[in-house]
């Protein structure tokens, strides 16, 4: 029986940034969508030719995009339903079909949380740095490039997307490591917080 660490690219964490098997330093920036719908065709065009640009213009750093369903999160308004579920049991002046309609809901909710129809299609730009050797001098060296490739890219996407109401940010070694679970493993990824 395989684990999800045998079947990860994955090796660990160093600062904010993942470090896979292949001795690769990855970062991820995360970057809101543009609702295309709400486009004329001539603004869509637009977009397209700046994207192209954009590509055009980083293609020796080599980014992936990437976009992928993720889990909502729902843990603030699922808080406020159960406590106000813990309330409604403590009220003794609620009916009991009162308490069980907040309860109804509470259980709906929870339900909602772990279906995977319940997702958001998210944005993400990768970029990765070559490790020469293993060491720990060496993730420095390579987190120093990838820093740079990294903030040239960040000023890249938000003047691409400046006029859009849009904005990117950098996931931290966490967010990355919870968002490449979510990559491989979705439905079992909905079960773990970040």
């Amino acid at each position: 029986m395989k684990t999800f660490n045998d079947i990860s690219p994955f090796e660990g964490v160093y600062s904010d940034f993942i470090v896979l098997k292949e001795n690769e330093l990855v970062t991820i920036i995360q970057t809101d969508g543009v609702n295309l719908d709400q486009l004329s065709s001539d603004q869509v065009d637009e977009l397209f030719d700046k994207y192209g640009e954009f590509i055009s213009t980083y293609v020796l750093y080599k980014p992936q995009n990437v976009s992928m369903a993720i889990p909502v999160v729902m843990t603030p308004f699922l808080n406020e339903w159960k406590q106000r579920f813990i309330d409604t049991q403590k009220d003794p002046n609620l009916t009991n079909d009162m308490k069980q309609l907040v309860a109804s809901y509470l259980y709906e909710y929870q339900q909602l949380e772990t279906d995977t129809d319940t997702s958001v299609k998210a944005h993400f730009v990768v970029i990765k740095e070559k490790l020469k050797q293993p060491t720990l001098e060496e993730l420095r060296v390579a987190e120093t490039r990838l820093n740079e490739k990294r903030e040239e890219i960040i000023s890249g996407l938000n003047e691409l997307l400046a006029g859009y109401d849009c904005a990117s940010r950098v996931l931290n070694g966490n967010e990355a490591s919870h968002l490449m679970h979510q990559f491989l493993d979705y439905k079992t990824s909905i079960y773990h917080n970040k």
